[in-house]
């Protein structure tokens, strides 16, 4: 092969490369989300993208680009500079579990300044949400809560078997915290609302060796999420502590 030629096809390859780290980014500067070294991805379909976030003590992440609407959920208590193109500097304090919806199309560098790690699972939703309320968490800043009654009816919750915090709704997704006790098992309520498919996201990944899934042998566990393939399926907690997990409906 002529070295020109040669030459011509190395830079195609290249030029192929770059447009391909391109796709989706739309602000200068600013890397996607789930390309930024501090975000690691670990599950994806059509419906969200979960990352799993570690900024260690006195660390920074790159300039980065949320382009779709996202929630995440503190693991640990969090203090957390949230430097965001164009707005002043904002420190996020956050306790252990709490969780936070964020409309997206914006790029921010985090700044931890603490002496501990700032862990979290963000899950970035790949379609448009509608409109966004808290149920039992404050997950939209300064909104009102429309949290279920203690004693509330089945309808209200994903889940029978675990003990279920609803965190918030969207028009097209419902999020609850859930935990599951030793030996519980864990079936989705039948007569939800919507009757729709549900996401199990584990907390934390070493968790999901004890948690035995009944569907028929359909589906598993990919970077700790767990979509159903089905309508219906279980779940038993065959570990010796308690486990906890997001749990996600869709409402399409």
């Amino acid at each position: 092969m002529q070295p020109t030629v040669l030459h011509t096809l190395l830079a195609a390859v290249a030029l192929l490369g770059a447009a391909e780290s391109l796709v989706g980014q739309s602000i200068p500067g600013a890397v996607l989300a789930k390309r930024e070294p501090h975000h690691h991805l670990v599950y994806e379909d059509s419906v969200m993208r979960v990352l799993r976030v570690r900024v260690g003590p006195h660390d920074t992440t790159l300039l980065h680009e949320h382009d779709p609407d996202y929630f995440w959920i503190a693991l640990g208590p969090s203090e957390v500079v949230n430097a965001k193109r164009g707005a002043a500097d904002a420190t996020i304090k956050s306790a252990d579990l709490s969780i936070h919806y964020t409309p997206g199309q914006f790029a921010h560098v985090a700044r931890n300044p603490g002496s501990i790690p700032f862990d979290n699972i963000t899950v970035e939703l790949l379609r448009s949400q509608g409109a966004v309320r808290n149920l039992c968490e404050p997950a939209v800043a300064n909104q009102p809560l429309d949290c279920p009654r203690q004693g509330a009816s089945a309808r209200d919750h994903l889940l029978r078997g675990a003990d279920e915090h609803p965190a918030f709704a969207t028009s097209r997704l419902r999020i609850s915290l859930a935990t599951i006790a030793p030996n519980a098992l864990v079936t989705p309520v039948s007569n939800s609302t919507s009757h729709g498919r549900i996401w199990l996201i584990a907390l934390d990944t070493s968790d999901v060796a004890s948690l035995s899934i009944g569907d028929g042998g359909k589906q598993g566990w990919v970077g700790g999420v767990y979509r159903a393939a089905a309508r219906e399926w279980s779940l038993r907690n065959r570990g010796a502590r308690a486990i906890r997990v997001l749990a996600v409906e869709g409402r399409d």
